[in-house]
């Protein structure tokens, strides 16, 4: 049998290249192993998270949603199968415009027991008078239960250039004052911390308020619903919808207490 020889021309393989080669196997080895060590904190970090986010809506058992229509149909017979205790509709935005599916939504949330109230978006260009006439012009006794809802936000320009909120505090306090009159139910402010803050409190100091979080947490008393805008969905009839989620600010009792 013949014997291999190494050739002749080789270059013998010196010990600082064979610890050169050890080297940067053994940098890859760990290259690889903390990658796989992350992905593995990422992919239980995912789960901690979803977990997580559940824990905290569960720690809210009253939840609702507010419909529009560009929700379309909704059935609320399924929305009070999944745990919703209340709903709020959309009626009227400023002085000439109701949403189209008010008048459907609110004859068949009728046939179910949630509490439903119905809502507003606050206009800027509109007076106090103007909306509130409107409104009343459009919705007759359909009001709900539960306080009407007035809904703010920096919509369209204002967006990038915010209107004078000391102006529009008092329209919001005289609009307050109309439909409260109107309807005795009260009212309830719904907007972002920076108009609460600048717009709200300064005018209608003592009315009830609806906050925007994506961080559940107890608040003061006077805040009454708070809009989730984490990443949890509701699920209706086994399916995650977009609908968009508030929870009352207290407990079972304390709802009770509310809507009674």
């Amino acid at each position: 049998m013949g014997v291999t020889t190494e050739p002749k021309n080789a270059a013998p393989v010196s010990r600082r290249q064979r610890f050169d080669h050890q080297r940067q196997h053994g940098r890859h080895r760990w290259v690889v192993t903390v990658v796989i060590l992350l992905l593995g904190m990422l992919a239980v970090g995912g789960v901690w998270w979803h977990s997580h986010q559940q824990s905290v809506l569960k720690a809210y058992p009253i939840r609702g949603v507010s419909i529009d229509q560009d929700d379309g149909y909704i059935d609320f017979h399924q929305l009070q199968s999944a745990g919703v205790k209340f709903v709020y509709l959309k009626a009227t935005s400023g002085a000439s415009y109701i949403d189209d599916n008010f008048s459907s939504n609110y004859e068949r949330v009728s046939g179910t027991t949630l509490q439903v109230g119905i809502y507003e978006e606050f206009s800027f260009s509109s007076s106090a008078e103007q909306q509130y006439r409107y409104m009343v012009s459009q919705i007759g006794q359909q009001s709900g239960n539960l306080p009407i809802a007035i809904h703010i936000t920096d919509y369209g320009k204002y967006a990038s250039n915010p209107p004078n909120y000391d102006k529009q505090g008092r329209k919001l306090a005289r609009l307050v004052e109309l439909l409260s009159e109107r309807y005795g139910q009260g009212c309830i402010i719904w907007a972002g911390p920076q108009i609460q803050k600048k717009l709200v409190m300064p005018h209608t100091p003592g009315t009830k308020r609806w906050t925007i979080t994506d961080q559940l947490k107890r608040q003061s008393s006077q805040v009454k619903f708070m809009q989730y805008t984490g990443n949890e969905k509701l699920e209706v009839g086994g399916k995650k919808t977009d609908l968009v989620i508030s929870v009352f600010n207290g407990s079972r009792k304390e709802w009770k207490e509310e809507v009674n």
